[in-house]
C-alpha cells in the first residue's frame, strides 16, 4: 500500500529548490533594486513550481527534459537576481540543486518510514514534516556553506572549477535518480523502498564533497591573496632599504653639486655660466626632495616618493608628525605609506592638467588616536563596491591588493580604514588608537 508513495511530490521538490536558491541568494549583491528585484525574486519560485507540476503530469519519457528545465530555471533565477558572473552562478546553482535534492529526499524518507509502520497517509502530516526538515536542513546549509561561499561578495570561479563541480553534481544526480526513471527487473518493491535511503546518502555524500572542495578552494584563494599581500609588503620594505642607501648617495651628490656651483661662478662667459647654473640647479631640486618628520623610516619613504613625484610633475604636500608612528613596525609603516602614496601617484599621473596633480599626506593625533590622511585630486568617475573604490574604466588599481594590504596592516593595531570622495578629492583615512604611555 505504501509503495505508491515512493515518489516525492513535485510540489515538495519545487519548494526545496526555491529555498535552496534563496539561501544562496541572500548574502549576495543584487543585480536590480526596488520593484524589479522583488518581481524576479517572486517569479523564480512560481516558475519552478509550474515546471515541476507540469513535468509530473507528463509521461515518464519527459522526466529528463522536465528536470533539465527545472535546473535551467534555478540557474537563471540565481544569475538574474544576483550581480554575479555566469560561472559564479553556475557554481552556486550546482550547490543549491544538490542541497535541494538532499532536503527533499530526507524529508520524504522520514515520511515514508512513518507510512511504513502503518500510519495512514495525511497530506497535512507530510507538510508538517516538510516544514520541520526543510527548516533544519536549509538553516544548517546557510550557516555552514551559503553565507561563506560569497563572504567577500565575489567568487571568481574559473571554467575548470565550474566543470569539476558540474561533474560532481551530475554524478550525484544520476546515482540517486537512475532507478526511479528506468524499469529495472532486479529492483523489487522492497529494494525500491531502500533506494530512498540510498538516495539520501548519495545526496549527502555529494554535498559533503562539494562543501569540502569549496573549503579547499577558499583556503587556496586566501593563501594566494595572503601571499600577494605579503609580496607587496616585502616589496615596499625592500624599496625602503634601497631608498635608505640611495639617500646617502644623494646627500654626497648634493654636496658635490654645491662645490661645482662655486667653481662655475668663476666662469668668465656669462651666458655659459648661467646655462651651467640652470642645469645644476634643476638637478639639485630633485635631490632636495627630503623630509624631516621625526621618523627616519617615514623620511626615507617620503624622500623616495618625493623624487618620483618631482619626475612626474606631481606636487606632494606633507604635514607629518613621524614620532607618532614610533610604535609601529618598520614593515608596517612601509606597507601603509608605500601603498597609499603609490595609489595616489598612479591616480594623478592620468591628469593632463599639471596644476591638478596634487597629493596631500597628513599624520597627526586627535583624542588619543593616530590619524593618517592620504588625499589626491582625481577626475575619473569612481564607484564603490564592498567599501572599496572601483573605477569605471579598465584600471582596477584601487581595488587591488594594495588597499587590502593597508587594511590588513592597520587591523593588526585595532585600526580602521575608510575611503571617500569629496569635490574631486579621493580621501583615505586611517584611525589607530595610540598606545598608552604605560
Amino acid at each position: 500500500m505504501v509503495d505508491q508513495y515512493l515518489e516525492i511530490p513535485r510540489l515538495f521538490t519545487s519548494i526545496a529548490e526555491s529555498l535552496a536558491c534563496l539561501i544562496y541568494i541572500m548574502p549576495l549583491k543584487k543585480r536590480y533594486t526596488g520593484f524589479k528585484h522583488y518581481l524576479f525574486l517572486l517569479l523564480g519560485p512560481i516558475v519552478l513550481t509550474m515546471v515541476q507540476l507540469i513535468s509530473g503530469e507528463l509521461p515518464l519519457i519527459y522526466w529528463v527534459p522536465g528536470m533539465l528545465t527545472a535546473m535551467a530555471v534555478m540557474y537563471i533565477y540565481i544569475w538574474l537576481v544576483c550581480d554575479i558572473s555566469k560561472y559564479d552562478a553556475g557554481f552556486l546553482f550546482i550547490r543549491a540543486f544538490i542541497l535541494a535534492e538532499f532536503a527533499a529526499s530526507l524529508e520524504w524518507q522520514i515520511y515514508y518510514a512513518i507510512l511504513y509502520v502503518g500510519v495512514p497517509h495525511k497530506i497535512w502530516l507530510a507538510g508538517a514534516i516538510m516544514v520541520l526538515v526543510y527548516s533544519l536542513v536549509f538553516t544548517i546549509g546557510f550557516w555552514v556553506d551559503a553565507r561563506k561561499v560569497f563572504k567577500d561578495r565575489k567568487l571568481g570561479v574559473t571554467f575548470k572549477e565550474l566543470l569539476n563541480a558540474l561533474i560532481i553534481g551530475i554524478a550525484t544526480f544520476l546515482m540517486n535518480n537512475i532507478n526511479f526513471v528506468m524499469d529495472n527487473p532486479f529492483t523489487d518493491s522492497n529494494v525500491r523502498a531502500n533506494l530512498l535511503y540510498i538516495r539520501t546518502l548519495v545526496d549527502l555524500s555529494g554535498l559533503l564533497i562539494l562543501f569540502a572542495s569549496n573549503e579547499q578552494r577558499r583556503e587556496m584563494n586566501l593563501n594566494h591573496e595572503l601571499n600577494a599581500i605579503n609580496d607587496i609588503l616585502h616589496k615596499h620594505y625592500d624599496q625602503y632599504q634601497a631608498s635608505k642607501d640611495n639617500i646617502e648617495v644623494i646627500n654626497r651628490k648634493y654636496h658635490d653639486f654645491k662645490h661645482q656651483i662655486n667653481q662655475i661662478r668663476n666662469e668668465q662667459d656669462p651666458v655659459l655660466k648661467e646655462k651651467y647654473l640652470d642645469e645644476i640647479d634643476h638637478s639639485i631640486r630633485v635631490y632636495e626632495s627630503s623630509y624631516d618628520t621625526g621618523n627616519t623610516v617615514v623620511d626615507t619613504i617620503l624622500t623616495g616618493k618625493g623624487i618620483t613625484c618631482f619626475e612626474n610633475d606631481i606636487t606632494l604636500s606633507c604635514v607629518v608628525n613621524g614620532k607618532l608612528l614610533d610604535f609601529m613596525y618598520v614593515m608596517d609603516i612601509c606597507s601603509v605609506f608605500g601603498n597609499a602614496i603609490d595609489n595616489c601617484i598612479e591616480s594623478v599621473k592620468k591628469i593632463d592638467d599639471l596644476q591638478k596633480r596634487i597629493i596631500r599626506v597628513a599624520v597627526f593625533s586627535k583624542n588619543g588616536f593616530l590619524m593618517m590622511r592620504f588625499e589626491n585630486y582625481f577626475e575619473e568617475d569612481i564607484i564603490f563596491r564592498d567599501g572599496l573604490p572601483v573605477t569605471t574604466k579598465s584600471d582596477m588599481h584601487y581595488h587591488g591588493y594594495g588597499i587590502k594590504s593597508i587594511k590588513k596592516t592597520i587591523e593588526g593595531y585595532n585600526g580602521n580604514l575608510s575611503i571617500s570622495t569629496d569635490n574631486n578629492w579621493f580621501v583615505m583615512k586611517i584611525l589607530i588608537p595610540l598606545p598608552s604611555e604605560e
